[in-house]
């Protein structure tokens, strides 16, 4: 009877063990009671039979050792991990990355699937999950069973799972896993020594959350022109983490601030009673301006507002725009929500665009290569939305944009409008939002601070599984 018990000791020893190496290994919500009654069983087991003095792992006899590694092996690399019922039936698992050109159908008959059951996996995958955005560099998992194929499984990213199964001769059934993470709240917090983008980097900070953060500032401040050796940033954000502690997903950025020139603007992601989500300051006022400072990425200024010798006229004469020099066919964006008041060839101006916005404001845009879809005399358009294309129409030397704003008639130098606030937070919402803004407030002084002494892959963390460290450093 012992040497029974202490193989099957042994061997559930070994599977423990197996399990907790895994760093990723998730189990399933609808099976998780189950597996930890298991666990449970087995730690009550070893406790009740193992006599005084009973032999350790590494002390069993050698027909031990066998009846060990005859045990059938568990892949505790899947979502699925369970323990087999030592049954006959072979089963095999083939890794399979998705190259240019391929899809789930041709893929499967490439591997030996019949092309009846590749049509059936198909069509069950796209109840779920739709083939045509699978993404190349993503691999399927086609575990076979007696050579006959049995389970398809694709994870898209580190939320979900989707597995196919087959459930007879001749059907399959679709499922979706969506892993369960333990969020945290953390701070990347630092002074500008190269770039916003490397310094936040270096410290951990993920290629969502740094984009997020950009996408706050773009409508008053240059990022190409504002930005100094010295300014502060701060980010604060969600993070998910494995069980041993190593972040793997980016939540959402809660808190930011940013110091350039010296002024620091501050805001919380705050969401209304209608849904919205949206960046409020501490007195309610959105992040979002009423007007774009520079409405292409990317440009390089070229020409500044005011009196200057014309590049070509050759004389003096007040500029009353800001020029951005960009390839031909870049992108330019409206500034504002607004309508359309002309869309087409204008004198030394070339392709021309002139949008009406509200409380007196117009933008004007020159030098076009083409006109977006739809802009047209009449036409509605929304903010940052695609209105034309950087060209060198009319009177220019080179492809760039030359971009006006005007006030109730009057020129103005579209750097000003950095000062020009946003919508802001209707005051019944008011109090709901100083109630978040204490909240935050509270985290982020517990938060600990990311901190990274190698430069981490630029690629998404969430995608590519990048780790970063905590620093336990005093609560700011």
């Amino acid at each position: 009877m012992k040497p029974d018990i202490d193989t099957a000791k042994a061997a559930l020893l070994l599977r423990l063990k197996s399990l907790l190496a895994m760093p990723n290994t998730q189990v399933l919500q609808s099976r998780r009671f189950g597996f930890l009654g298991v666990i449970c069983a087995a730690a009550l087991l070893a406790i009740m039979l193992r006599p005084d003095g009973a032999p350790k792992l590494q002390d069993a006899p050698s027909e031990t050792a066998e009846l060990v590694a005859a045990t059938p092996k568990i892949n505790l690399s899947h979502d699925h991990a369970y323990l087999e019922d030592g049954s006959t039936e072979r089963f095999t698992a083939r890794r399979v990355d998705v190259k240019s050109g391929d899809s789930l159908g041709p893929l499967l008959q490439k591997h030996g699937v019949s092309p009846g059951d590749a049509y059936k996996i198909t069509q069950e995958f796209s109840k779920i999950y739709d083939p045509r955005h699978v993404r190349v560099g993503h691999s399927f998992n086609f575990v076979y069973k007696d050579a006959q194929i049995n389970d398809v499984v694709y994870k898209p990213n580190i939320d979900r799972t989707i597995f196919v199964e087959r459930t007879s001769s001749d059907a399959f059934n679709v499922r979706e896993i969506t892993a369960e993470f333990k969020f945290d709240r953390v701070t990347v917090k630092s002074t500008i020594e190269n770039s916003l983008y490397l310094d936040a980097v270096r410290l951990g900070a993920p290629d969502k959350v740094i984009q997020q953060f950009a996408n706050i500032y773009e409508y008053s401040v240059d990022f190409q022109r504002d930005i100094q050796p010295g300014d502060e940033f701060e980010m604060f954000f969600e993070v998910a983490r494995n069980h041993h502690g190593d972040i793997i997903k980016a939540g959402d950025l809660l808190f930011t601030s940013f110091s350039p020139r010296g002024k620091t603007s501050s805001y919380y992601l705050f969401e209304d009673k209608k849904g919205h989500e949206n960046f409020y300051d501490a007195e309610g006022k959105t992040a979002k301006r009423k007007l774009r400072a520079t409405p292409v990425n990317g440009a390089r200024l070229s020409g500044r507002f005011g009196k200057r010798k014309h590049p070509i006229l050759g004389y003096v004469r007040t500029h009353k725009g800001v020029d951005f020099a960009a390839p031909r066919g870049t992108p330019i964006l409206a500034a504002g929500s607004g309508t359309v008041e002309r869309a087409n060839r204008f004198g030394s101006f070339g392709n021309y665009i002139r949008i009406r916005h509200t409380d007196g404001y117009k933008t004007a845009y020159a030098h076009l290569s083409k006109f977006a879809r739809g802009v047209k005399a009449g036409a509605r358009v929304k903010q940052d939305q695609v209105i034309g294309y950087v060209g060198t129409t009319g009177r220019s030397t080179g492809p760039h944009l030359h971009y006006e704003v005007h006030h109730n008639g009057r020129a103005i130098n579209p750097r000003r409008l950095s000062q020009l606030s946003g919508k802001p937070l209707a005051k019944s919402q008011f109090p709901a939002f100083k109630g978040l803004q204490a909240k935050i407030d509270k985290q982020r002084a517990a938060a600990p601070v990311l901190t990274q002494t190698s430069p981490p892959n630029t690629s998404s963390l969430a995608a590519s599984g990048t780790t970063a460290t905590l620093s336990q450093t005093a609560p700011h």
